[in-house]
């Protein structure tokens, strides 16, 4: 474990090497981190250290004022040069379990809350937990299978079901369904993803990425009043939300979480099929939805092409053409625009009478399947059982 210790430290220092300006950004912070990065090179590296969370401290509140999409670029910068200046000085200080967990912490601060340095945080972070997975002992637990034949998503069947294929040609695809914009099951696709035996022991989860930090919905809907988030390890999330029942639904839903361990993005593969697109080049949107049975996300639509790819237990999905929309009542809030104001599991028809009149189309997402479900096209989707799926988005 030393050895992996030794070599995030050498890997940090060449890392803050870099020559920086931030006096446009904010002087003073700009003179305090220079003076706890010119401490850091002497033996104050307590007083660096101290010096450094300071600064992370007023960009924390910088950031958190106003509008998180007006949050100035320089500052995120700042906040992910600091995070890697405080992961060094905390390793300066020891090499225990306690310690890296912190030193991990601090580091995926960096990588959520901040804009740069992504590479040089994701290599220190990926090394820690190699070192971590020495110490941490086997907990031999999987995800139960804890589906009910009947649910809730059965109520509204005023539809179809959607058509499934098994593995069909991109041409197929491309002319069927892509061009059409039809949503379509796809099955066979997904059978050389290692994730599909792995992801179901959450030993695998845990030892792998169990003290990185992730962004947790807390609530029913993220449109209810009483939605938030909040930032806990992986660990501390699957032992209270997914093994055992929580207070309130939580679920850690549509974060980036193979950018930020990328050894988990190892065990999934990209369908050839995102990349029928007249963008060369361009990577899909790849995120990650992980949390227990009955989680919902409620309808709406995205402004992209998705794949919802099922790893782990199941989903029931309604889908709704975008010629219904008016009839599905979008919010007039400008951050809710794309979700839909009805539910179509029990909707109040007194409040939203035209709901009566739409057609949805039906799916039931089974491990090792794939539903498209093309840009603009409404869906809610609910989880049958402690689920696991990975999204692609693509234009």
């Amino acid at each position: 474990m030393n050895i992996i210790v030794d070599e995030v430290l050498l890997h940090l220092e060449s890392s803050l090497s870099a020559k920086f300006d931030y006096s446009d950004v904010h002087k003073s912070l700009d003179f305090l981190f220079r003076k706890s990065l010119n401490d850091s090179q002497t033996e104050n590296s307590k007083v660096a250290l101290s010096s450094v969370e300071a600064v992370l401290e007023k960009v924390w509140e910088s950031l958190h004022t106003g509008s998180w999409a007006d949050a100035p670029d320089g500052m995120r910068k700042l906040y992910s040069h600091a995070s890697l200046l405080k992961a060094k000085l905390l390793l300066k200080t020891g090499n225990d379990e306690r310690l890296l967990k912190k030193t991990i912490k601090a580091i995926d601060m960096g990588l959520l809350m901040g804009n740069a340095f992504r590479n040089e945080l994701t290599v220190a972070a990926s090394l820690l937990c190699k070192a971590l997975q020495q110490t941490i002992s086997e907990v031999p637990v999987k995800l139960c299978d804890d589906r009910e034949s009947n649910n809730s998503c059965t109520l509204h069947r005023n539809g179809d079901h959607v058509s499934t294929l098994n593995q069909p040609s991109l041409e197929t695809f491309l002319r069927d369904f892509l061009k059409s914009k039809i949503p379509v099951k796809i099955t066979g696709n997904m059978e050389h993803w290692p994730a599909l035996n792995k992801w179901k022991d959450l030993n695998y989860l845990v030892k792998l990425a169990g003290s990185r930090l992730v962004p947790i919905e807390i609530g029913s809907s993220y449109a209810d009043a009483d939605w938030s988030q909040k930032l806990i390890t992986l660990e501390e999330f699957i032992n209270i939300h997914v093994v055992q029942k929580g207070e309130k639904p939580a679920y850690l839903a549509q974060h980036q979480l193979f950018n930020q361990i990328p050894e988990l993005k190892d065990d999934i593969r990209v369908p050839d099929y995102c990349y029928l697109t007249d963008m060369d080049g361009v990577e899909p949107d790849i995120n990650a939805w992980l949390g227990p049975k009955g989680t919902v996300s409620p309808t709406h639509y995205d402004p992209k092409n998705n794949f919802l790819a099922q790893v782990v237990g199941s989903k029931n999905i309604i889908l709704f053409d975008p010629k219904w929309s008016e009839y599905l009542y979008p919010y007039d809030d400008k951050f809710l625009k794309n979700t839909a104001q009805v539910d179509p599991v029990k909707p109040d028809l007194c409040k939203f009478p035209n709901f009566s009149q739409v057609k949805a189309a039906h799916c039931t997402l089974n491990e090792g399947e794939m539903l498209f479900i093309p840009s603009g096209w409404w869906h809610r989707v609910e989880s049958l059982s402690v689920s696991f799926s990975v999204s692609f988005w693509w234009m």
